[in-house]
C-alpha cells in the first residue's frame, strides 16, 4: 500500500542560496536521498512556507516562529485533509513547530530530533548532538529536556555547534568532493567521544542528508555510529503508519495529554472569524515530490 508523507519545510530555498540553480540541485539531491531510503511505496512531498517568513531563517527567535507557526500547521492540516499518511512539520532539527503539529491532526507526525535521539538511544548508551551554529544550542538543548532525555545525553555540552558555510560543502559533496564535509563535522564529533558520547547526531538535516549520501556513518577510528536525522524520520513515520494501519494504534485523546485533538466545534468557531490561514488549505501544487 502506498504511503504519502507530507516534507513541510520551516525554511525557503532562497534561504540556502541565492543562486537558483544550487537551490534546486541541493533540494534534488535531498530528496534523492529521501527517497532512496523510504520504501519504493513511499512518496514524500516537500513543499516550501510562502508567507508567514521573511528572507532570513531565524526560528530560534520565539517571535519569528510564533509568526510562521500559523502558515505551517495550516499546512500540516492541509495535508491530512488530501490524504496524505503522515507528516513532517519542518526540515531543521530545532524542531521548532513538532508539539502543535501533532495536537492539530490524527495522521502520525515527526520530527528530526525526537527521530534521531530515539534511534540514538536505541544504539548506544550517551549521545551528543553536533549542529552547525551557536544559535541553535538552546533550542535543541531545550528538545533533549523537553522530552526527559538528560540522563541519556552526556553531561557536559550535550549540543554543540561550530559555524560552517552548510550549502558550500553539500554542493562540494554531491559533487564527488565530499571530503571537508566529513572532515569539518568529524572533528567535532571527535570531542563529543572523547566527551563520553557512544552516538553522535548530526543535529541538521540538510548536512546529515550529504553525509549519509556520502557513506559517512562512523566517528573515525572509534566504533561510534553517526545518526542523521532524515533517514530516523523516514523509517519512523513508516512504522507509525503501519502501526494505524494494522492495528489502529494512533495518538492519544486523552483529556490529560499534550496531543489531544481540538474539538470540532472549537475549530467551527475560529474559522467563523476568520482565523487562522484558510487560504493555505485550498488545493495547491507541491514544490517537489521524491
Amino acid at each position: 500500500m502506498k504511503t504519502r508523507i507530507l516534507w513541510q519545510s520551516d525554511n525557503t530555498l532562497e534561504q540556502f542560496s541565492a543562486d537558483k540553480a544550487v537551490q534546486d540541485f541541493v533540494l534534488k539531491n535531498m530528496l534523492q536521498f529521501a527517497q532512496s531510503v523510504a520504501r519504493p511505496t513511499t512518496e514524500i512531498v516537500a513543499e516550501f512556507p510562502t508567507h508567514n517568513i521573511g528572507k532570513d531563517f531565524a526560528p530560534y527567535y520565539r517571535y519569528n516562529r510564533a509568526m510562521m507557526a500559523v502558515e505551517i500547521l495550516e499546512r500540516v492540516k492541509k495535508a491530512e485533509e488530501d490524504g496524505f499518511d503522515a507528516a513532517f512539520p519542518g526540515m531543521c532539527y530545532g524542531e521548532f513547530f513538532l508539539q502543535e503539529a501533532r495536537q492539530a491532526v490524527k495522521i502520525p507526525v515527526v520530527g528530526p530530533a525526537e527521530s534521531a535521539m530515539t534511534v540514538a538511544q536505541l544504539i548506544g548508551g550517551k549521545f551528543a548532538v553536533v549542529t552547525v551554529a551557536d544559535c541553535f544550542i538552546h533550542v535543541m538543548e531545550e528538545n533533549i529536556r523537553l522530552h526527559g532525555w538528560e540522563s541519556r545525553a552526556i553531561r557536559n555540552r550535550p549540543v554543540r555547534a561550530w559555524e560552517v558555510d552548510t550549502i558550500k560543502l553539500q554542493v562540494d559533496a554531491y559533487n564527488g568532493r565530499p571530503e571537508q564535509l566529513v572532515e569539518e563535522f568529524d572533528k567535532q564529533a571527535l570531542e563529543c567521544v572523547r566527551d563520553g558520547a557512544d552516538v553522535v547526531i548530526c543535529g541538521c538535516n540538510p548536512y546529515g542528508a550529504a553525509l549519509s549520501q556520502v557513506g559517512y556513518k562512523e566517528v573515525a577510528g572509534t566504533g561510534v555510529p553517526v545518526v542523521t536525522p532524515l533517514p530516523a524520520q523516514i523509517k519512523l513515520a513508516e512504522a507509525l503508519v503501519d502501526l494505524r494501519r494494522s492495528v489502529g494504534i494512533q495518538k492519544s485523546e486523552a483529556v490529560v495529554g499534550p496531543y489531544r485533538s481540538t474539538p470540532d466545534d472549537i475549530l467551527q468557531d475560529l474559522a467563523s472569524r476568520g482565523i487562522g490561514m484558510p487560504q493555505i488549505r485550498r488545493p495547491g501544487k507541491p514544490r517537489a515530490v521524491a
